[in-house]
């Protein structure tokens, strides 16, 4: 479950994790400098300046408060205290705040703990009025004693400079990074573009480059993709002459059996004869759904509304919906989706009385249904029944003498299509329901 939720946060893309994977170590690294920096540099060298100036002002406290008058002892310490730019003023008056700093100020809160520490007599800090220096106000024998000190003495001036140029460096780093991944992420993003094109039965130009592994993957991909285009050839050769091998004794025996006279042994020969013609033809179809079609313009709505007039015109009862908005012309491999969609109102009649066809638009594309109110295929063998070749023993192929390939023939032209195919159960005819969805690729934005 916690892996679940983690999950959720990553992205799903190869870029966005190579992203996220380049982002963290910086902002950690970048993290973990400003801490440290803070902490140990900058607060520590702000506790040692701070701990020097208090044990000036300590020495100076002292001399006055063992003096009976000030004056001698700030004449004696005069040229100290212009060194060190110290501004001196006796019997002020204390402030309203003991210790006035900003809010931002790191280096403030140290400032005045050490000064409380070293200086037992300090009434008083100051550190915002003026953000150059620092004002005390200390207890002694002559009264309250105002100081002025340059805040230079107590930290160190503009520590923020190695944090900020320490973060435009890591920015610039990331955006070389960044550069450099988006470059070599592009053969990969190139190689995927071309084996999700070739599962779709397009060829899109593939070049090997990039990395050595890229280029290895990316050479294997187009040696797999001529070894499958060979023997796609070689099989549409074959194909070719099984075809012509075969429909030509067919062809022989339909015209020894015109010359019979009527029997029934001529009738069952001719059944004979009609099945291994729809046999073949079936076979001819699937292999035809393998071999390369282009994508074309083609008003969809007008071939499915085409081929459920056609099947009514033979007496089925084939329903239609083609609810609004209309549909605009798509690219879709007419020829397989003509095909896929024949076998699914003809397997829907072959197996119940009646079929319902519809279609609608998703977010995802365009829907197409064919139900029936026939016997149905249980749910664990949906899967199975879409693969070639395949005849389920209690279902619906068992006896219609089919070859297995008619809901393989549609699962490979929604595959073509970059769409899927699924099977479920008929919610307003009881039996099966044929799932057929369709990325939407309009034409004008296909040119």
């Amino acid at each position: 479950m916690m892996k679940r939720k983690l999950k959720t946060f990553f992205p799903a893309s190869f870029y966005g994790r190579a992203v996220l994977i380049l982002i963290m170590p910086i902002i950690v690294i970048q993290i973990v400098l400003s801490v440290v920096f803070i902490q140990r540099h900058y607060e520590r060298v702000t506790t040692q300046l701070s701990t020097n100036t208090a044990a000036v002002l300590q020495v100076l406290i002292a001399r006055l408060d063992a003096s009976p008058a000030p004056d001698p002892v700030l004449a004696d310490l005069a040229d100290t205290i212009a060194a060190l730019q110290i501004g001196l003023s006796l019997d002020a008056t204390l402030p309203e705040s003991v210790a006035r700093r900003h809010a931002l100020d790191l280096a403030g809160g140290e400032i005045v703990r050490t000064m409380q520490d070293r200086l037992p007599t300090l009434l008083a800090a100051d550190l915002a009025r003026d953000e150059g220096s620092v004002r005390l106000w200390l207890d002694t024998r002559h009264g309250v004693l105002e100081l002025t000190l340059p805040r230079r003495l107590l930290t160190t001036s503009n520590p923020h400079q190695l944090l900020v140029i320490v973060f435009l460096a890591s920015v610039l780093m990331t955006l070389i990074a960044f550069q450099f991944l988006r470059l070599q992420i592009r053969p990969i993003r190139r190689l995927g573009a071309a084996a999700e094109a070739y599962g779709r039965g397009e060829r899109v130009a593939l070049r090997a480059s990039g990395a050595r592994e890229v280029r290895a993957a990316a050479h294997a991909f187009i040696d797999m993709r001529n070894r499958l285009e060979r023997q796609r050839a070689q099989q549409q050769i074959m194909l070719s002459g099984v075809s012509h091998d075969m429909r030509t004794p067919l062809t022989r025996m339909r015209l020894i059996l015109s010359m019979m006279d009527d029997s029934e042994d001529r009738a069952a020969l001719e059944i004979e004869i009609l099945d291994l013609e729809a046999r073949l033809e079936r076979f001819l179809d699937y292999t035809r759904g393998q071999m390369t079609e282009h994508l074309e313009a083609c008003d969809l709505d007008q071939v499915i509304a085409d081929l459920v007039a056609r099947y009514r015109s033979a007496g089925h009862q084939v329903s239609l919906s083609l609810p609004p908005p209309a549909l605009p012309p798509v690219m879709v491999k007419a020829g397989s989706l003509g095909r896929a969609l024949d076998n699914l109102i003809s397997n829907a009649l072959r197996h119940g009385s009646k079929a319902e066809v519809s279609r609608r638009l998703t977010p995802a594309g365009i829907e197409l249904r064919v139900e029936d109110d026939g016997p149905g295929i249980a749910p664990e063998d949906r899967a199975r029944a879409c693969d070639p070749f395949v005849r389920l023993d209690e279902a619906r192929n068992s006896d219609s003498g089919g070859m297995g390939l008619g809901l393989a023939i549609v699962a490979d032209a929604a595959r073509a299509h970059g769409g899927s195919f699924t099977l479920d159960e008929s919610a307003s005819l009881g039996g099966l329901c044929a799932i057929l969805r369709l990325p939407l690729q309009q034409a004008d934005q296909s040119r």
